[in-house]
C-alpha cells in the first residue's frame, strides 16, 4: 500500500517539450489525387471545388464489391474535403455528421473514441483500411482520405462485433504527382494545430506519402481541461502501374490529456423520478489539476495486391499494432438522494479516481481473392478469403481511498491528488481469431443485383488475472453469420434493395472476461433494411431506408443473482434514415441525414421492458454545407439536433430514471482564398453558446463544448 500522487498539472510533461514538432509540421491540406493539386494551381477553380478529396468509390472490405451507390446497405462516406471544411480536429466530432451516431462519455477505465451506432455500442467496432483498431485513444483524423460508416450488422464483413455498424477509416494513399501540402491553425480555448502532407514519387510507379500533425487544446467552456497530441503517417506504395502492388504504411500517435469526466446526476426526491444532471456552473470541473492520461496507438500494415490471369486479384493484408496507456483520472458523484429544497452549496461531491496502465495488441493477416466469372451466362464477382490473428490486453487497474471530496458549487479545481493506491486487478488476456468467409455478387440481366455472404468465425479468449487471488477462465465461440441482398435498377440513376444479416457479440469482445460471463454463448442479432439510393447527378447521392435491429439474447444480470449474467434480453432498434452526400451543383457541397430512431428493451427479466436503449434519441438531425460563393469566397456551415436521451434502460442505484434533454447546435465557415496556392479560413463552432450534454454514462455526464472559433491558414505547393 502506497501513497500516491502526481506533481504538477501537466501530467510531467511540458508544451515545450513537442511544440517544435508542431511547428515543423508547418500546415495541412490533402490532395488525393493529380486533379486536386491540378486545381489549386488554377485560380479559375473555387473552393469547394479545389478541395477534391472524394470518397472512394466502393469500400475497402473485400466482400462489399460494388460502389457504394450500388452496395444495397446504408453507407455514409465523410471525405476528407468536408473534414477539412469543417475544421473538424477529431473522429468524434466527423461522426456528429453522421444521424445514426450519437456521443457515449468515457466509462471507468475505458476511454477514447467511444460512440453508438443506432442505439448499440461501436467501441469495439471501429477499424483502419479495414483492419479493428482497438486502441482507447482520441483517433485525429489528420491522415485519413475518408471515414466510411456502415450501418447495421457487419460481422459478416468484419467479424465479430459490429450491432450497430462499423466505422472504418480509410487512410491517405500516395500517388505519382508530388505535392507539399498542409494547415496552421489558432484559435480560442488554447487551439494551436499544424499539420502537413508530403506526396512525392520515388521512381517509376512507386511514391511516398508523409502526414504529420501537432496539436494542443483546451475544452470550450471548461476549466482544466486540454488535450495534447501529435502523429505521423507515412505511406509508401511500390508498383503502382503494375500488376503486383507493395503498399507499406504506418500511424504513430502520441497523445498526453488532461481528460474531462462532466458532471454529476444528481438525484432530488422520490425512487422513481426522473435524475437528471447537476445544476452547475457549466465551467466546473470536478478532477484534480494532476489527473492525466498518456495513450499511445503505433498501428503498421502491409498490403500486397496481385492481379492475376483472367481478371483475379489475390490480396494479403498484414497488421501489427501496439497500444499504450497510462492513466488516472476523476468520475464526479453525488451518492445519496438530495431533498428538494436542499441549498447545491451544502451537497458534496465524491470523487471515483479511475487508474492504471496497460497494453494491447494486434497480430492479423487477411488474405483474400477476388474475381468475375460467368455462371450461365450471368456475371458473378466471387470472393474467397480467411484471416487469422491474435490480440492482447494486459491491464493492470488500480483502485484508490482515502480520496478528498469537494463542493457541488465550489469545486477545488487547483487541488492536487492525494490519496491511497491499491492493485485492485492484474490481467493477462490473450485471444485467437480465425475465419474464412465466401461472397457472390450476382448480375442478372441489366438491373437484378443479388448478394449472398457468408462467415465462419473462431474466438478463443484466455484470461488470467493474479490479483487478489489467481482467476483463471477461457472461453471459445465459433459462430457463423451471413449476409443476403436483393437489389433492383429503377432507373440509370436510382436503385431500390431490401437486404437482411446477422452478427454476433462474444463475450469476450471487449478483450476481458469475468466470471459472469466466462461462460455466456455470444449475443446474437440479425436486422432488415429496405430501401432506395439515388444518384440525381454523378456527384451527390440521396438515400432513404427502413431498418430493424433485433438482439434476441442480450447479456441481463440475473434477476436471482446480479453478480451473473444471463442471456435473456431482447433489444431492438427500428426506424428510417434519409441523407445525402456529395455535390449538388459544382459549387455547392452537402453531408447530412435525419434518421428517427425507436430502439428499446421489448423483453426483460429485469423489468425494464418498453424502456429505451443507450444514447438512443428518437430523431438526430446533421447537416454541413459548403457554397462557393464567388472563386474566393466560400461560405457555409452546419446545424446538429438531437433529442432526449438516457445513460441505461435501468434506474440507477436510488431508483431514479436518468435523462437529458436534447439540444441544438450551430457552426459556421469562411473561407477566402487569397492565390491559387494560399486560403485563410475560419471557423465558429457552437455559434449561439448553446448548453447541452454530450456523451453519457450512468455514472456522470459529459458538458458540450461551449463556443469557439479557429483561424486556418490552408497551404499547398507543387
Amino acid at each position: 500500500m502506497t501513497a500516491y500522487s502526481r506533481d504538477g498539472d501537466t501530467g510531467g510533461r511540458s508544451l515545450r517539450h513537442f511544440w517544435p514538432a508542431i511547428c515543423a509540421a508547418t500546415l495541412e491540406f490533402a490532395f488525393a489525387t493529380s486533379a486536386a493539386a491540378d486545381a489549386a494551381h488554377d485560380p479559375t477553380v473555387t473552393g469547394v471545388t479545389a478541395l477534391i478529396v472524394n470518397a472512394p468509390p466502393t469500400t475497402v472490405a473485400p466482400l462489399l464489391t460494388e460502389p457504394v451507390a450500388a452496395t444495397p446497405q446504408t453507407i455514409v462516406v465523410i471525405p476528407s474535403e468536408i473534414i477539412q471544411l469543417g475544421g473538424l480536429n477529431d473522429l468524434r466530432d466527423v461522426l456528429r455528421l453522421d444521424p445514426d451516431v450519437s456521443a457515449h462519455a468515457d466509462e471507468d477505465s475505458g476511454q477514447g473514441t467511444n460512440v453508438q451506432i443506432r442505439g448499440f455500442s461501436a467501441r469495439f467496432d471501429i477499424y483502419r483500411d479495414g483492419q479493428l483498431d482497438v486502441g482507447q485513444y482520441y483517433r485525429d483524423p489528420f491522415d485519413l482520405a475518408a471515414i466510411e460508416v456502415l450501418t447495421g450488422p457487419s460481422s459478416v464483413i468484419f467479424g465479430r462485433g459490429s450491432t450497430g455498424g462499423v466505422i472504418d477509416d480509410i487512410g491517405k494513399s500516395p500517388s505519382v504527382q508530388g505535392f507539399a501540402a498542409g494547415t496552421l491553425s489558432f484559435g480560442t480555448d488554447g487551439l494551436a494545430r499544424a499539420t502537413a502532407d508530403f506526396d512525392a514519387p520515388i521512381g517509376t510507379g512507386a511514391a511516398v506519402r508523409l502526414n504529420a500533425m501537432g496539436q494542443t487544446t483546451g475544452e470550450a467552456g471548461r476549466d482544466w481541461v486540454n488535450y495534447r497530441r501529435v502523429g505521423v503517417s507515412p505511406v509508401m506504395a511500390i508498383g503502382m502501374d503494375g500488376p503486383t502492388t507493395l503498399t507499406l504504411s504506418y500511424l504513430h500517435q502520441t497523445q498526453w490529456d488532461r481528460p474531462d469526466y462532466g458532471v454529476p446526476w444528481i438525484d432530488i426526491g422520490n425512487p422513481g423520478e426522473v435524475s437528471h444532471p447537476a445544476v452547475v456552473p457549466w465551467n466546473n470541473f470536478y478532477g484534480f489539476r494532476d489527473d492525466y492520461s498518456d495513450v499511445s496507438a503505433d498501428i503498421g500494415t502491409a498490403r500486397l495486391s496481385q492481379t492475376l490471369g483472367g481478371g483475379w486479384t489475390l490480396t494479403d493484408e498484414f497488421t501489427a499494432a501496439a497500444y499504450g496507456r497510462s492513466y488516472r483520472i476523476t468520475e464526479p458523484g453525488v451518492a445519496a438522494i438530495v431533498a428538494p429544497g436542499t441549498a447545491p452549496s451544502t451537497v458534496t461531491v465524491t470523487r471515483t479516481v479511475r487508474g492504471g496502465h496497460s497494453s494491447e495488441s494486434i497480430v492479423e493477416d487477411d488474405l483474400d481473392l477476388r474475381g468475375d466469372i460467368r455462371i450461365f451466362g450471368q456475371r458473378n464477382t466471387l470472393v474467397f478469403g480467411g484471416s487469422l490473428g491474435r490480440q492482447t490486453s494486459d491491464p493492470t487497474v488500480l483502485s484508490f481511498s482515502a480520496v478528498p471530496t469537494t463542493n457541488l458549487i465550489a469545486p477545488d479545481e487547483d487541488q492536487l491528488f492525494s490519496g491511497i493506491a491499491r492493485t485492485k486487478s492484474n490481467v493477462r488476456f490473450g485471444a485467437e481469431t480465425a475465419a474464412a468467409y465466401l461472397g457472390d455478387t450476382m448480375h442478372l440481366g441489366e438491373r437484378w443485383q443479388i448478394d449472398l455472404d457468408g462467415r465462419l468465425d473462431r474466438f478463443a479468449a484466455h484470461y488470467r488475472n493474479t490479483v487478489p487471488t489467481l482467476t483463471v477462465f477461457s472461453h471459445t465461440d465459433l459462430k457463423p453469420t451471413w449476409r443476403a441482398a436483393l437489389l433492383y435498377d429503377l432507373t440509370a440513376s436510382a436503385r431500390a434493395y431490401v437486404m437482411a444479416g446477422t452478427s454476433f457479440d462474444p463475450s469476450a469482445e471487449g478483450l476481458s472476461l469475468s466470471a459472469s460471463t466466462a461462460d455466456l454463448a455470444p449475443e446474437s442479432t440479425r436486422t432488415f433494411e429496405t430501401g432506395v439510393k439515388w444518384n440525381p447527378t454523378p456527384t451527390v447521392l440521396v438515400t432513404g431506408a427502413l431498418f430493424q435491429t433485433t438482439m434476441f439474447n442480450a447479456r441481463e444480470p440475473s434477476p436471482v443473482d446480479p453478480s451473473f449474467d444471463i442471456l435473456a434480453g431482447t433489444e431492438r432498434s427500428q426506424g428510417f434514415e434519409v441523407a445525402v452526400q456529395g455535390r449538388v451543383t459544382p459549387q455547392w457541397l452537402v453531408q447530412g441525414g435525419y434518421t428517427h430512431l425507436d430502439a428499446k428493451v421489448i423483453a426483460s427479466p429485469n423489468d425494464d421492458d418498453g424502456q429505451p436503449l443507450q444514447d438512443a434519441p428518437r430523431d438526430n438531425l446533421r447537416l454541413f454545407s459548403a457554397y462557393d460563393v464567388t472563386p474566393r469566397w466560400t461560405l457555409g456551415g452546419g446545424f446538429e439536433y438531437q433529442s432526449s436521451r438516457v445513460p441505461g434502460s435501468t434506474p440507477d442505484s436510488n431508483g431514479f430514471w436518468q435523462r437529458v434533454p436534447g439540444y441544438w447546435t450551430a457552426s459556421a465557415l469562411v473561407r477566402y482564398r487569397l492565390g491559387p496556392d494560399l486560403a485563410i479560413q475560419l471557423n465558429a463552432d457552437n455559434l449561439f453558446n448553446e448548453h447541452y450534454y454530450d456523451g453519457l454514462d450512468d455514472n456522470h455526464v459529459n458538458v458540450g463544448a461551449g463556443r469557439s472559433v479557429h483561424l486556418t491558414i490552408v497551404a499547398v505547393s507543387r
